[in-house]
């Protein structure tokens, strides 16, 4: 057998066509791009079309339903630990009113459970950080890293590149990232809260403003924080999930988190119309629909993810001038 690219067992030149030469030579090295700002018409639609192909070709729809599987026994953890970090600093019977955000974007049953969860946690005795309430929510974190360590074996399937961190590393990033995304989402429900506050300064400095600019600016300064943090958590992931093996900036992955969220919204807002007026889960599967409702949506977040990660993969390849082949079952 022939060994090729080895010096050892040169290749013949009768056997190359004179042609190959003269086209390498045209052709020259592949052009490199500094910043998404550089890429043009032509370079967008080669980027696009390999992202779809990428996307029908590649284990992508069997990723997200295992990443759903993982995040749904994630769900509840995460939320016990969400709770009791946000008390610690705040008071908790603020949370409450914070969820009609996400009425529109979530299937009613699947609200409605959140929902009750959230008021049971909400309505126990508030604990103080004693060593008790650190080792629970310790297991809790580490419970609902198991999505965590889901997405990031995703993001590396959607980069194709192969997981060479160790299994502590691997292990202690995934808890990283949880606990920075129940730190996030704490701070967007206090930011969500003070809010009100900031808006009425105005009246109370006696200050004119626009009529009905303080009621527009309070409808729609909640949506808006949300839809930051999902920004930023988006391009946190991006950037720090998969296992790289070269550098790169976040101005490579906000492109894609942006457009996975922008589609993240509609997908769900889609879908949670899909659950509360067409399909009927509660007559298909009983008791177990909020519970099959929630799956099916961490689904559809999770291959609306793995698209912009799809995305921001081929930007950076295609900037690197080293175009990847996507992944085919």
């Amino acid at each position: 057998m022939q060994v090729l690219c080895d010096p050892a067992h040169p290749s013949h030149p009768e056997h190359t066509h004179p042609n190959e030469h003269n086209q390498a030579d045209q052709t020259g090295p592949a052009k490199t791009f500094s910043r998404p700002s550089e890429l043009g018409r032509g370079d967008w639609k080669t980027i696009l079309l390999q992202t779809g192909k990428s996307l029908i070709s590649g284990p992508t729809t069997l990723v997200a339903a295992g990443c759903a599987f993982y995040t749904t026994l994630s769900l509840f953890p995460a939320i016990s630990s969400l709770i009791s970090i946000y008390g610690l600093a705040f008071d908790v019977q603020t949370v409450t009113p914070q969820l009609e955000v996400l009425r529109n974007l979530l299937p009613p049953g699947a609200y409605a459970l959140i929902y009750d969860r959230i008021q049971t946690l909400v309505a126990e005795p508030p604990s103080s950080l004693t060593v008790n309430l650190v080792i629970s929510l310790s297991v809790a974190l580490w419970s609902a890293s198991a999505a965590t360590r889901s997405i990031l074996a995703a993001l590396n399937i959607a980069y194709n590149t192969k997981e060479s961190r160790s299994f502590l590393v691997f292990q202690i990033t995934a808890l990283a990232m949880t606990l920075s995304a129940v730190l996030g989402a704490a701070l967007t429900l206090a930011i969500m809260v003070a809010l009100p506050i900031f808006l009425n300064l105005p009246a109370w400095l006696h200050i004119p403003t626009p009529p009905g600019s303080i009621e527009f600016a309070a409808r729609w300064s909640g949506p808006l924080v949300m839809f930051s943090f999902q920004i930023l958590a988006t391009s946190a992931l991006y950037r720090f999930g998969p296992d790289r093996h070269y550098a790169t900036n976040w101005r490579w992955v906000l492109p894609g988190a942006l457009f996975a969220t922008l589609t993240w919204i509609m997908t769900a807002m889609g879908f949670s119309y899909y659950v509360a007026h067409i399909a009927s889960y509660n007559a298909t599967y009983g008791p177990l629909g909020a519970v099959i409702a929630i799956m099916m949506w961490f689904f559809v977040s999770a291959w609306v993810v793995l698209m912009g990660a799809e995305l921001s993969a081929e930007m950076e390849s295609y900037a690197r001038g080293e175009p990847r082949k996507p992944i085919q079952i």
